[in-house]
């Protein structure tokens, strides 16, 4: 209870029982005094999802520390390891237990609590960029211990930094005609006689956001609709092997890093997702190596899939370009790669007889006969917002 207190109540709030005396409240009190407490207070505070995430990883902490420092306390027993907590602070209130002792067992808890509290705002970060992108990130929290394994992901700390900085920077689509009806259908002007019609005129993820732009006055309103451009988009990702390879990334006109290439390829498709669903239009990925895997549109699985994707296996461009003549020829599409091994020319010539609406993403690399029949775009170094610009 109190650990759950001190993550879901806002920090200001809290009173320590000026009765209550002992080792557990000295440690509660010395954690609640650290900076790296209150930042981490300041993001999870009032959130019953995020402060009992924070309030998991505080008690698993608290049980390895307790544990850990059990046998400078006291001989242990099996039962005080089962339940080290009770064990150690029972122990701590012993008063044989010699006071630098006591003093030096709290300090290591107290510190390791602190560490935790870093950890897990770094865990809070990865949560808000996935919130922002519509995932329903409570179902990947369901596992917190699993959550944060993959979120250590070196591949998903960098995509994280660039979905932080895409939220900040990101362009709108070019072709974006807000609000657009899903499908980019034309609407032209309806009397709406029932509020429940509502629904079937606008994309739900649009009515909160955009209601009163819509001029509404009492229980009827004149809704006049362009014609939307925007089109579903299949963005056909490179997770081959030389995708968890390094490119460089300029952070700003003087700080460059090296990062995944993975990271920002799929970085730039789950912002392209996240804009396509704000206009009505749908975005599909498809992993592709030596093969072009299943489809995925459901943004909590492609976060997933992404989380747990580990760059390898080969490159077969001439694979991608069947599957999009098969399925997808209605659709625009992008192709995001770094690594062009033989392509075959007749499947580009049906590619290009097919009219596809094909755009190729070259990661430092180049592709002589794509770039003849189709727009090209060839990358030095990592730019995040690539998908929404071309």
């Amino acid at each position: 209870m109190d650990a759950s207190i001190l993550h879901f109540k806002p920090w200001t709030q809290i009173v320590f029982n000026p009765k209550i005396r002992g080792g557990w409240k000295e440690v509660l009190e010395a954690y609640y005094e650290s900076d790296e407490y209150k930042a981490l207070n300041e993001s999870v505070a009032g959130d019953p999802l995020l402060s009992k995430y924070a309030t998991i990883h505080f008690l698993n902490k608290l049980f390895e520390r307790a544990r850990y420092e059990l046998p400078r306390l006291k001989k242990p027993t099996n039962k005080d390891y089962d339940n080290p907590i009770d064990a150690a602070f029972d122990k701590l209130d012993d008063p044989a237990i010699p006071s630098d002792v006591r003093s030096s067992v709290i300090r290591s808890i107290v510190d390791s609590l602190k560490s935790e509290a870093e950890e897990i705002r770094k865990d809070i970060e990865a949560i808000e960029s996935f919130s922002h992108l519509g995932v329903p990130v409570a179902n990947l929290l369901e596992k917190p211990d699993d959550f944060r394994e993959k979120a250590r992901n070196r591949i998903v700390v960098n995509l994280v930094k660039f979905l932080q900085k895409l939220r900040r920077e990101a362009p709108s689509l070019k072709q974006a005609k807000n609000p657009t009806i899903i499908g980019g259908r034309p609407l032209g002007v309806k009397k709406l006689q029932r509020w429940g019609e509502l629904s079937r005129v606008l994309p739900m993820e649009l009515i909160d956001d955009d209601l009163f732009s819509y001029r509404v006055a009492s229980r009827s309103l004149r809704v006049s609709e362009q014609y939307g451009s925007v089109q579903n988009y299949v963005v056909y990702l490179d997770k081959s092997g030389s995708m968890s390879e390094s490119i460089a990334y300029r952070e700003s006109s003087v700080d460059i890093s090296y990062v995944p290439k993975i990271s920002f390829a799929a970085a730039s498709a789950l912002a392209l997702a996240h804009k396509l669903k704000q206009v009505g239009a749908k975005m599909t990925l498809k992993l592709f190596d030596v093969e072009v895997h299943d489809p995925i549109q459901d943004f909590e699985k492609l976060l997933d899939t992404l989380m747990r994707i580990r760059a390898d296996s080969g490159t077969n461009l001439t694979k991608v370009l069947e599957d999009a003549v098969e399925h997808h020829r209605d659709e625009r599409i992008v192709v995001v790669t770094d690594g062009i091994d033989e392509i075959e020319p007749e499947a580009v010539r049906r590619a290009k007889s097919a009219n596809l609406d094909l755009t190729c993403i070259f990661i430092k690399t180049d592709n002589r006969l794509l770039r003849e029949h189709f727009p090209c775009v060839r990358l030095e170094e990592a730019k995040p917002d690539i998908l929404l610009r071309i």
